[in-house]
């Protein structure tokens, strides 16, 4: 027997003059005689208001039939999931008592709790999967998620499509795995969704017109906003990107459905520490728009924005419910729901307005589409319930000792028509380049050279090597060489910093030349000895070597941020890819090296400190004065000091006593208040000589590009 959502009106055609109802919308424009009733003015498409044949019963006293009941969908939103932890059982398990609390899991029931659940990439951590059979799926999917019986319709994220290091998003093709395990005989069960890397799904419910109450949209986001270019051409972007931009343009302009659903892994707008597209990560979007997020960006407002409804997101670890920005994306509406099997915090609850945010926690999105009810004249709606998981407690969070449900929000969104925003033409106007050259290293890089940041250097060496003293003697030879690398990375900042105080340009070539050094001696370093996530450095180094040079222009031939970008890109995708490995320990620490945490955030910290700050002296061409550039170093000292207080706190410090936290980022905040009284006279006086510190900046780029090219 059909559905009961399937079957055809039984009332005569009605006609809705206006549309009321809570929630964020406005009122219906009301733009004919027949307006439809799930769609008040939108301009989407459908098939009207006109149904029934007028025919209301055999004339007798017998009562009115009831109504069809209103279509509806129920779905759950989880991201960022395959850790395996016991932070996502709980989640599981979760999830399970909503459904089951809301009239139980069944994708053909009208009446179920919940019909199926959305999966918003990162699905397999750390590195995704390697074959069709790959155990993970097993251990990060099947059995973390056996109490929910739904299918699961799945997109790609960035630690699905690892090239080198765990999230680098930069070997889609291991991104394929999961889709071949949609079609795969052997799999555990039918649950996993995955049909392509972007597709269309239409579940069953339909309105009683006959229209679509909703169409999903699952977009791959990571050819287009991961950060490393990935070597095969076939996820390059005037191959791969160009043609889902595409389809997308086609698909939701050809759909009729209520509601258009868009969902991937990389976010638009998002107060977690990744940020908003276009500025991901605190990267320099003008040196390096495509690690920003830029070309994403581009992409939404061309393809996304103000033709679909909502879009869902995950890649930052939190629960967001945040407001729409018409004014660059029209009608749609953002949640971010990637808390399912890691959680960080908020990292700038002020970036974006927000109905809801919630770091720090494991959870969960329900929601619930509906199509308009003409007798009470309200419009078409999507409700959703946000969940906070703790693992810890009885309910999990989600019931209470009464056994009711506890959402820790909840808001409904009342059916919007589209604003009529023209879409822009970045994302298909702007090809960029994918070349790469071999960059021979300097032979003038001078390793004694000392500058303002001297101290902090010399501290920052003696407290890692003591709090490694006590290491085994492989990987205390591996750590000694990681602070050399490290120290290499200050020499340059050293001397960045150093220019900005004496306007010696000579003291730019020098932290050029020690970004080169730093290349060398980092990817020279074996650390597939050391216990994961750690034995992910070297691919680390080894990508940040082979990326030195990569550009659109030949060395010398471009501008001044053209010749930059040469050095800052390489540089933020390592602090990229160290942050993801970091990312690997939030739960679980290798207990005898805790050390190597601490470690690795200061490398990520000094390398995403230089790009910044080479961007901020490239800006001085055009700005006003130095308040950034100077900002930008002390922002960077500071973070250092945090990066070595957090020694104390990460998992398995209490059972390590050489540890030099406290004590040591005491010493480097007495450090960087000097550094920066050092940096503040600088801005009091008159800044001209910093800006002249630049007009022989692009001369000297290309004398020493040039002569490393050719």
């Amino acid at each position: 027997m059909k559905p009961l959502w399937t079957l055809l009106p039984l009332l005569a055609a009605l006609t809705l003059a206006a549309c009321g109802g809570g929630g964020s919308s406005g009122s219906d424009s009301g733009d004919g005689a027949n307006p439809d009733p799930n769609v008040p003015g939108d301009g989407d498409g459908g098939n009207g208001g006109d149904g029934g044949d007028g025919d209301g019963g055999n004339g007798g006293p017998d009562p009115e039939p009831e109504p069809e009941p209103l279509a509806a969908l129920r779905f759950i939103v989880i991201g960022d999931s395959g850790s395996g932890s016991s932070g996502q059982y709980a989640v599981g398990e979760a999830i399970a008592a909503v459904c089951d609390h809301k009239g139980g899991m069944d994708e053909a029931s009208p009446a179920a709790g919940c019909h199926l659940a959305l999966g918003l990439g990162d699905n397999i951590y750390e590195s995704g999967v390697t074959s069709v059979d790959d155990p993970q799926f097993e251990e990060k999917f099947e059995k973390p998620f056996e109490p929910i019986q739904l299918p699961f319709y799945m997109v790609l994220g960035n630690h699905d499509n690892t090239g080198y290091v765990g999230g680098d998003g930069a070997g889609n093709a291991r991104g394929e795995f999961q889709v071949d395990y949609h079609y795969f005989d052997g799999r555990l069960s039918n649950r996993w969704k995955m049909p392509d890397r972007y597709y269309r799904h239409t579940p069953a419910p339909t309105t009683r017109d006959g229209r679509p109450l909703v169409d999903f949209f699952a977009l791959d986001s990571n050819p287009i906003a991961g950060g490393f270019a990935d070597p095969d051409i076939a996820y390059a972007y005037h191959t791969y990107g160009v043609d889902q931009r595409n389809w997308a343009v086609n698909a939701l302009a050809g759909s009729n459905a209520v509601f258009k659903i868009a969902m991937a892994h990389h976010p638009y707008l998002s107060n977690g520490s990744h940020g908003n597209a276009g500025n991901y990560d605190g990267v320099p979007h003008q040196i390096l728009p495509v690690l920003a997020g830029t070309r994403w960006k581009a992409f939404m407002e061309e393809a996304v924005c103000d033709q679909a409804d909502f879009f869902l997101a995950g890649h930052d670890h939190d629960l967001q419910v945040l407001s729409g920005v018409p004014s660059s994306c029209g009608r749609t509406e953002f949640m971010v729901s990637g808390a399912a099997g890691k959680h960080r915090s908020i990292d700038d609850p002020q970036r974006n307005e927000a109905l809801f945010q919630q770091g720090d926690e494991y959870g969960f999105m329900w929601l619930q589409a509906s199509e308009a009810d003409v007798e009470k004249q309200t419009p078409a709606s999507l409700c959703l319930e946000v969940y906070v998981v703790d693992k810890d407690v009885a309910g999990l969070g989600v019931i209470n000792g009464d056994g009711e449900l506890t959402p820790a929000f909840t808001h409904c969104y009342d059916k919007q028509a589209k604003t009529g925003l023209t879409p822009g033409n970045d994302f298909t106007g702007q090809p960029i380049g994918d070349g790469a050259l071999p960059l021979p290293l300097p032979e003038d890089f001078d390793a004694t050279f000392t500058g303002p940041l001297k101290e902090l250097r010399e501290a920052l060496v003696s407290g890692f090597t003591e709090a490694g003293a006590d290491l085994p003697p492989n990987m205390r030879q591996t750590l000694d060489q990681l602070i050399a690398g490290m120290d290499i990375l200050l020499n340059a900042l050293d001397a960045a910093t150093a220019a900005i105080v004496n306007g010696d340009s000579s003291e730019i070539t020098q932290s050029v030349e020690a970004v080169l050094a730093a290349a060398e001696q980092l990817q020279a370093i074996d650390t597939s000895s050391l216990p994961a996530p750690f034995d992910q450095l070297g691919g680390a180094f080894q990508a940040l070597a082979a990326g030195i040079g990569s550009g659109e222009t030949e060395p010398g031939e471009g501008s001044t941020v053209d010749d930059i970008a040469f050095i800052a890109g390489p540089l933020v995708e390592l602090s990229r890819n160290l942050h993801n490995i970091l990312d690997g320990i939030e739960e679980v620490m290798p207990e005898e090296v805790p050390v190597f945490a601490g470690l690795t955030s200061v490398l990520s910290t000094v390398t995403l400190g230089l790009a910044n700050t080479l961007e901020q002296l490239v800006a001085l061409d055009v700005s006003a004065g130095g308040d950034e550039l100077v900002g930008t170093v002390q922002q960077t000292l500071e973070h250092l000091v945090n990066d070595v207080l957090w020694l104390n706190k990460i998992p398995g410090a209490e059972d390590y006593p050489a540890l030099p936290g406290d004590f040591l980022s005491s010493v480097l905040s007495t450090l960087v208040r000097e550094i920066t009284t050092i940096l503040d006279t600088v801005l009091e006086g008159p800044l001209d000589f910093l800006r002249d510190l630049l007009s022989p900046i692009t001369g000297l780029l290309r004398d020493l590009l040039s002569g490393l090219f050719g």
